[in-house]
């Protein structure tokens, strides 16, 4: 499926086969007068580009020089990109150590409304500044997949890029080379196996179109099997392989050999496999508009081949053009209007676009085409897969109400995402987004009450993912508690139904407050607090617990999850 895929373009383990090999696609519109020019290529040794990005809180300008004189971590993220939540814990630790006199750091985010991503830093504690830009810092940077993060050293140089979850001890060195003026490379025995497998001095595409086309074929294979090699090696905190260097090794081999194909291509089918060949070449080189250049080229060999509109849509996304990826997804979905894909890309590139009202019912459509692919799913493994997407694409179009501050569009999609996603396994192949369709539901509900203030507290709490805060205590009853008001704003809350003997603790700061707690909401209107059940023993239960605040309003403690160990 292409949906999930693409919907979560942060996701490495899934980026690299995004480009290798392509199959058919759409026919979307000709390129315009003026096609959008490739993102930068900024790698350690560049000096790091200009870049503008207004700060979440308090609104000023943050430039290069605002971070004059210091080494400064830059993590471009999201709430909804998976490893971006997963390495936000990494960085809080690494920022508790690292930051300093001479290091700073910013986190950007381009896609996501002010509400979203306050309640998501409040959930998490994420304690150095967020800054909003717009695509043109993407694409001075170079970035197409997210979490990516660089790090500039005192005199503006990028001394290190770093594609994926990055681990606080990765980023320790990455900041200590800085620090020194050096460049920061991955050198690996995992890097030299994909160096080997796609060594160019290894491959020759002279000779006639059979031995051209078997050359071809051989360095298709050995991308494949570099992918899949890199693919285990890639993700998650313990990373040996570099996914730029990765990308940047298969497309340098590729483009060669693609154009090679298009060469002695003498049919239009040969001439569209090799076009198609060349925009994935491109695509690993970050050259998306070169690649898009290239399908449409394709599509003037066939126009009839419909899926090449939404190849060039994906290729738009990674360049951040979302008009043009606009007018190419709905291209496809005119020739195929079955197909959810078109019109979650329809979808996602207009929500990019902050054209709100017309990513709705564009996620509608794909969302209802999805459940029809659950009841249709011939399989166990094509029905979690379908489960999987309905999830995914609710949370995407729930990000869409709240944005237009509809509290009832987005209730109910939310609680579609949770109906869909609780019939995922908390331990299959699913397990990210089954943990994340919870925080990102309670996180997007408490979003839009802030975006349309109703003048009452918003009290939500979910069962406790993640680690724990500081001043936690151990083998207890953990939950997830965020209360939501007008800044400054005083807040008394209590905690009703307490059977005997049991606890309840609002944790936050490092201190823990017994049974009730009083607070000022912060400039944001956020405050998030780890809430604890403490028993009397191992085998109490906590009967039907409610937190209450001061204007009445009442959360109902959820069942009680499986306590910490």
């Amino acid at each position: 499926m292409i949906g999930a895929m693409f919907r979560a373009q942060a996701c490495l383990w899934l980026a690299l086969a995004l480009f290798v090999p392509l199959s058919s696609l759409p026919t979307a519109a000709q390129p315009g007068d003026a096609q959008a020019a490739n993102a930068a290529a900024v790698n350690p040794g560049d000096p790091a580009p200009a870049f503008s990005a207004r700060a979440l809180e308090g609104g000023r300008t943050l430039t290069p020089a605002s971070f004059a004189g210091k080494v400064l971590v830059l993590n471009f993220w999201a709430t909804w990109c998976p490893p971006c939540r997963a390495e936000t814990p990494d960085l809080i630790r690494a920022y508790a150590k690292l930051h300093a006199s001479d290091v700073a750091f910013l986190g950007v985010d381009t896609t996501e409304v002010p509400s979203v991503i306050k309640t998501f830093l409040s959930a998490k504690g994420v304690p150095y500044p967020i800054g909003l830009a717009g695509p043109d810092a993407y694409n001075g940077f170079g970035v197409a997949y997210i979490p990516t993060t660089f790090v500039i050293d005192q005199h503006g140089v990028v001394r290190a890029r770093w594609t994926g979850q990055l681990a606080a001890a990765r980023l320790t060195q990455f900041v200590a080379d800085a620090r020194a003026g050096k460049n920061s490379t991955l050198d690996t025995p995992d890097e030299e196996i994909v160096e080997r497998l796609l060594d160019p001095s290894l491959y020759h595409f002279d000779g006639d179109p059979s031995a051209v086309g078997a050359e071809v074929e051989r360095v298709r294979a050995n991308i494949a099997a570099a992918d899949a090699f890199a693919g285990a090696h890639i993700s998650g905190t313990e990373a040996t392989v570099d996914f730029t260097r990765v990308q940047t090794l298969e497309g340098t081999l590729l483009l060669p050999a693609a154009q090679a194909a298009r060469r002695v291509a003498t049919t239009s089918q040969a001439r569209v496999a090799a076009d198609r060949l060349v925009a994935s070449a491109d695509g690993k080189l970050n050259r998306f508009s070169d690649a898009i250049a290239a399908l449409h080229d394709a599509q003037q060999a066939d126009p009839t081949d419909a899926k090449l509109s939404l190849e060039i849509a994906k290729s738009d996304y990674r360049l951040h053009d979302y008009d043009d990826g606009i007018a190419a997804a709905t291209a496809y979905t005119a020739a195929v209007p079955d197909d959810p894909d078109g019109w979650d890309a329809v979808g996602l590139a207009d929500q990019r676009a902050k054209k709100f009202a017309d990513a709705a019912p564009a996620y509608e459509r794909a969302l209802g085409l999805m459940r029809k692919a659950v009841a249709s799913a011939k399989t166990p493994g094509d029905r979690v897969d379908a489960i999987a997407n309905v999830a995914d694409e609710s949370l995407d179009l729930a990000d869409v109400y709240v944005a237009l501050g509809d509290v009832a569009g987005a209730a109910r999609t939310f609680a579609q995402a949770g109906a869909y996603g609780d019939r995922l396994d908390p331990k299959g192949p699913y397990a990210e987004l089954y943990r994340n369709v919870r925080e990102r539901t309670q996180e997007g509900l408490v979003a839009v009450r802030i975006a349309r203030p109703s003048g009452k507290t918003a009290l939500s709490i979910v069962p406790w993912t993640g680690p724990d805060l500081p001043g936690s205590v151990a083998s207890t009853l953990k939950y997830r508690l965020i209360v939501a008001n007008a800044p400054d704003v005083k807040i008394d809350l209590d905690t009703l139904g307490l059977q005997p003997g049991w606890i309840a603790s609002f944790c936050a700061d490092g201190l823990c407050s017994p049974n009730r707690v009083s607070i000022a909401l912060p400039q944001s209107g956020i405050k998030t607090y780890e809430f604890q059940l403490i028993p009397p023993g191992a085998r109490a239960r906590p009967g039907a617990v409610r937190i209450r605040s001061s204007d009445g309003i009442v959360a109902v403690v959820p069942p009680a999850p499986a306590r910490s160990r």
